[in-house]
């Protein structure tokens, strides 16, 4: 099988390159130009390597004629729902343009091919407490561009099945973590500060914002098994949730993550990192991707965590050695 992942080099790509590879799968991955490569350096021998801008059409073009891949897995992003309010025509110009793209290719280039468009549980945005858990039938209403952007590429994957017949599934994951996420996400943030305050390197206090909210927390190795079972035996046009089923309090988060270490960690909460508006709990139902394909999320979070943690561990001690 000949696979296209786009966003390979990133957190959940390179989880996904691993896992294909594991499955005997040509992977081609789609980084982008310049973009740092640590996450797959040590598979980069097994992949074949293109570098891209998903905003330039005619590169795309070239890449997908050349390869003639036979699954894409589209992951590819401006993934920051905070960061995306910097800048809102960057962010629909990756997220939206560059999906439009990529099907524009596969259109042009008429390869047999299915595609796995990954979306977000953010494209619901804020509910009452009472209508949880999120239901893939529930309305979208984007409530920051990172959503809004992955909302109108759903939308516009959706129209080119329906028109065009491309067998296109749908995906929106909820939060997901493990090793290689970066800092700009909670787990990971609080995993990067526990390590350097066992190096010595910070003081014995971990920075947090709002802990008292909770969010729905699944392994990223799940999450890619899922995106991977729904590609191959999901229905085409139609929409996949993937996540744990229960919400996790943040603060819980937090203190699981301060129990690796052996030092008296204190906590900072700096209300400067609160997000105006935020929802207070967020969770989903994971019951359609388990009728459709039997996926149920197999990883215990606070294994997870210490998985990330052992990570942040490394990686810091990796860097001091270089210095």
């Amino acid at each position: 099988m000949k696979t296209l992942i786009t966003g390979c080099a990133g957190f959940a790509g390179s989880h996904l390159a691993d896992y294909l590879l594991g499955k005997g799968e040509e992977v081609i991955a789609l980084v982008g130009i310049n973009e740092e490569l640590v996450n797959i350096r040590h598979i980069q021998k097994h992949l074949r390597m293109e570098s891209a801008d998903l905003r330039d059409y005619d590169r795309m073009l070239e890449v997908v004629r050349s390869t003639k891949p036979e699954r894409i897995y589209h992951l590819a992003a401006v993934s920051s729902p905070s960061k995306s309010f910097d800048d809102l025509g960057l962010t629909y110009q990756v997220n939206f343009i560059g999906t439009m793209n990529l099907l524009l290719a596969w259109l042009r280039v008429g390869m047999d091919c299915r595609f796995l468009c990954v979306s977000s549980s953010q494209v619901y945005g804020p509910v009452p407490p009472e209508t949880l858990p999120f239901r893939e039938d529930m309305e979208m209403h984007p409530a920051n561009p990172y959503a809004g952007s992955k909302a109108a590429a759903e939308i516009l994957t959706l129209q080119c099945y329906q028109s065009y017949g491309l067998p296109i599934i749908r995906v929106r994951p909820f939060n997901h973590t493990g090793p290689r996420q970066l800092p700009d996400f909670v787990c990971s943030d609080f995993s990067r500060q526990v390590a350097e305050i066992d190096l010595g390197l910070r003081p014995p206090t971990v920075v947090a914002g709002n802990t008292q909210v909770k969010r729905d927390f699944s392994d990223v190795r799940d999450i890619v098994c899922g995106y991977h079972h729904l590609l191959e035996r999901g229905k085409p046009g139609e929409v996949y949730q993937l996540c744990s089923g229960r919400p996790v309090l943040i603060e819980t988060i937090l203190r699981t993550v301060i129990s690796f270490s052996s030092k008296p960690i204190q906590i900072s909460v700096d209300t400067s990192r609160f997000r105006s508006n935020e929802t207070t709990e967020v969770w989903g139902d994971y019951s359609q991707a388990r009728l459709a394909v039997g996926w149920e999320p197999r990883r215990e979070l606070t294994d997870t965590l210490h998985d990330l943690k052992l990570y942040w561990d490394a990686r810091i001690r990796s860097a001091q050695k270089v210095d």
